[in-house]
């Protein structure tokens, strides 16, 4: 459906107001070349009906679609009855013209420049102008600007669909990266906050055993990671956030390490992406998340090849509930083009495969 409702006049472009007034200089052409057929009568009555013209010019290009009507068909009647003033009302059909081609819908702008063509044939008709210099100019540049009008107002019309494409865009755009700065946060936050949670444990327990300064180090600890963590969702606010996945796997390493697992890594993808290597440190870490929490096993495995990354440990797991971290883990090997599998037989274990090879 065609829903273009905008007015010629271009905000901060005054040339779409003023400019093609120039071509309303023909108008007074016949008072140039026979100035002597003009009584004073003619003459002031030529200067009213132009005024008027403008006005009704002002309004119509001014005007936002259909609402042109009223002045257009006013610059149609100036020009017809006014021919009896003067013949150089012939210039003024083609503004009305130009205006049908560009405010109304085509069987409307059709049946306006129909209108003026016989707007045209009753002016001659009436007012004794049946010859080739009135009319054929008349209606070679009424039929030419109703031509440029619609082509004016297609230029409009695609101009207005990319900007709506565009915002379109832009609003998809700032829903996935809402969602990705909703799944960093959870990531990066989870992961930091299980460990804070652990070691806030264990300095609890050591108190309570009177081993004061392993409890204080444990707090130390504790402080480190929480400010670590502060700068990590900063960062992942502002995107800023890259993880070198060499790096975050012995930071995985050692995490998991300190509460008492076993850990066996083994990557095999090498010169990855630095945004591959964020990608899948995220997945990593989430994962070491939910063994933090949930595993009572005491082995990890990590296993990363070009076409499979998985995290398995040798907890005992009966039954386990798919959320935001497995949903986090899902989307974002789904965005690699990867499938995710989870499995509980023998421990539990994370499998992402992929179709093609990571790089």
């Amino acid at each position: 459906m065609d829903n273009f409702k905008q007015s010629l006049a271009v905000q901060g472009k005054s040339y779409w107001v003023w400019g093609p007034l120039a071509f309303s200089s023909f108008y007074f052409l016949p008072l140039i070349f026979s100035f002597e057929r003009f009584t004073l009568f003619k003459l002031i009555a030529m200067f009213v009906l132009y005024c008027v013209f403008i006005v009704c010019y002002v309004k119509a290009v001014n005007a936002k679609g259909e609402k042109a009507l009223v002045p257009v068909l006013t610059i149609v009647a100036l020009a017809t009855f006014g021919a009896y003033i003067t013949p150089g009302t012939q210039a003024l059909f083609g503004f009305a013209c130009y205006f049908c081609g560009f405010n109304f819908r085509q069987q409307k702008g059709l049946q306006g420049l129909i209108g003026v063509l016989l707007g045209i044939a009753l002016s001659a008709y009436l007012f004794n102008l049946m010859d080739l210099y009135y009319i054929v100019p008349a209606l070679i540049t009424s039929i030419g600007l109703y031509f440029m009008g619609r082509a004016e107002r297609r230029e409009r019309q695609h101009r207005l669909s990319e900007q709506q494409s565009q915002q379109q865009i832009e609003q998809l755009a700032m829903v996935a990266e809402r969602e990705r700065i909703a799944r960093d946060l959870h990531d990066l936050a989870g992961h930091s906050l299980s460990s804070i949670a652990l070691k806030a444990e264990l300095a609890e327990k050591l108190i309570s055993n009177d081993q004061v300064s392993l409890a204080q180090n444990e707090i130390q600890q504790v402080a480190t990671l929480s400010r670590e963590l502060l700068s990590d969702i900063r960062q992942a606010v502002t995107n800023m956030k890259q993880f070198k996945l060499d790096e975050q796997l012995n930071h995985l390493k050692g995490e998991l390490m300190q509460n008492g697992f076993q850990v066996n890594i083994k990557n095999n993808l090498q010169n990855a992406s630095p945004a591959l290597q964020n990608t899948v440190s995220l997945v990593l870490t989430e994962a070491t998340t939910n063994i933090l929490r949930h595993s009572k096993g005491n082995k990890v495995t990590i296993d990363i090849s070009e076409n499979k990354i998985s995290v398995t440990d040798n907890g005992k797991v009966h039954t386990f509930t798919n959320g935001n971290g497995l949903s986090g883990i899902k989307q974002r090997i789904e965005a690699l083009g990867g499938e995710l599998l989870v499995s509980n037989k023998n421990g539990f274990c994370l499998a992402m495969t992929f179709k093609t090879e990571l790089s």
